[in-house]
């Protein structure tokens, strides 16, 4: 393994050189105003066909997006017992960079300080790209062959609900063999310690408050969507807490949370009362809990306001995801983690769960025992979004001692 190690340890230049390729090409799905992930995905492919022993591409047809298509990637590399195989699953479409203004770096032009690399995407998941393309040149120029068979997947669409990425896939291909040890790197701390085994539910909601437009002199001949919305985000905020409000020590935070987040543009000048405002909302849902409960509780909610306020307020779910069984924590890949991670980093890793989605979900609804895992300080969707190059190149040894 000291072999193996010191030819990760050699990896910088190829890690910093593989970012500045596909970062600068968008990634962004239809529903965040971008044309896909086609672009990122041809030039990856191009990348992977240089270290796996064999690329698929398979396509899902998306009419929104100029390609037509939202293309996934794999990658594998043949091992010495090839009925097993371990998998990392990663995506390539990221969310937008959010407020410009924020950002001390363009955030598609990868921009590296030390052990540094700033850029939308390059721990969300450009991260366990950059581990599984990583980890495949290193094995094809020592020649070595690993113990079962490595695969990397590169897929669409996680960021908007999967549709046409891994969700797809696990219903429409039978990829994963009951016994493959499957790591998604697309969460984790900074001390590598957490191993996500289960997810929250997951439901966002968008609420549209119809009042009456009126000269802002004149509030009385109006009615002030506006200020209703965020009277009722509050109260939707205070009431939904209240009621669901069990803790479960499992998941970071360990309640379930309903946070108010996205709002629409109202009217474009200060002296008008808006008659009609659109705001969303972000509900994480501990497993306990019927998400068709929480959309009942909503839905009388709004009820009662309507009637309080003179108002009308439409609720349209924009995606809704129930969480699936948890993997179990004395599966064969939580214990390889455990010890990989033990041996290399010389820390005792634990369970969790966590309220962000990831792929796992999907294949966790298949009986399967996916691990969401990797050493990271949290940036994503965060402005100078970054990684560390030291965070990546500890993770390549853990992967490499689980592989080999």
């Amino acid at each position: 393994m000291e072999s193996l190690y010191k030819a990760i340890e050699d990896q910088k230049d190829f890690i910093i050189s593989l970012y500045k390729e596909f970062i600068p090409i968008k990634a962004l799905g239809p529903e965040n105003g971008g044309e896909g992930e086609y672009s990122r995905a041809m030039k990856l492919k191009e990348i992977m066909e240089k270290y796996f022993d064999e690329v698929k591409e398979i396509d899902v047809k998306d009419e929104r997006v100029p390609s037509k298509v939202r293309p996934n990637l794999i990658g594998t590399i043949k091992g010495r017992d090839q009925s097993k195989t371990l998998w990392i699953i990663a995506h390539m479409d990221t969310v937008p960079e959010g407020d410009r203004s924020l950002w001390k770096f363009d955030p598609f032009d990868v921009t590296v300080e030390g052990d540094y690399i700033y850029g939308r995407g390059v721990e969300d998941d450009g991260q366990a790209i950059v581990l599984g393309i990583t980890l495949a040149k290193v094995l094809k120029e020592l020649n070595l062959t690993p113990n079962i068979n490595f695969s990397l997947l590169i897929s669409a669409d996680e960021e908007t609900g999967s549709k046409y990425g891994v969700s797809y896939l696990a219903k429409n291909y039978s990829l994963f063999n009951k016994d493959d040890i499957i790591l998604i790197p697309d969460a984790g701390n900074p001390e590598g310690s957490m191993i996500e085994v289960a997810e929250k539910s997951i439901l966002w909601l968008k609420f549209t408050v119809i009042g009456k437009q009126a000269h802002a002199s004149t509030p009385e001949k109006g009615i002030n969507a506006h200020l209703l919305s965020m009277i009722l985000g509050v109260t939707l905020y205070e009431e939904l807490h209240e009621k669901y409000d069990a803790k479960n020590e499992l998941f970071e935070p360990p309640t379930s949370t309903f946070e108010i987040t996205k709002v629409e543009k109202n009217v474009e000048n200060v002296n008008t009362i808006p008659g009609k405002h659109t705001f969303y909302m972000d509900c994480r849902i501990l497993p306990q809990y019927d998400v068709d409960d929480v959309l009942n509780t909503i839905n009388e909610i709004v009820k009662r306001f309507e009637a309080e306020n003179n108002c009308k307020v439409e609720v349209e779910v924009v995606n809704r995801e129930d969480t699936t069984r948890p993997t179990d924590e004395n599966s064969d890949t939580v214990k390889l983690l455990k010890n990989a991670i033990k041996a290399v980093k010389g820390i005792d890793a634990k369970a969790i769960g966590i309220g962000g989605g990831t792929y796992a979900k999907y294949l966790r609804s298949l009986g399967l025992n996916p691990v969401v895992w990797m050493t990271c300080d949290e940036t994503a969707h965060e402005p100078n979004e970054y990684v560390r190059i030291s965070y990546i190149l500890s993770d390549l040894k853990v992967i490499s001692y689980m592989l080999m």
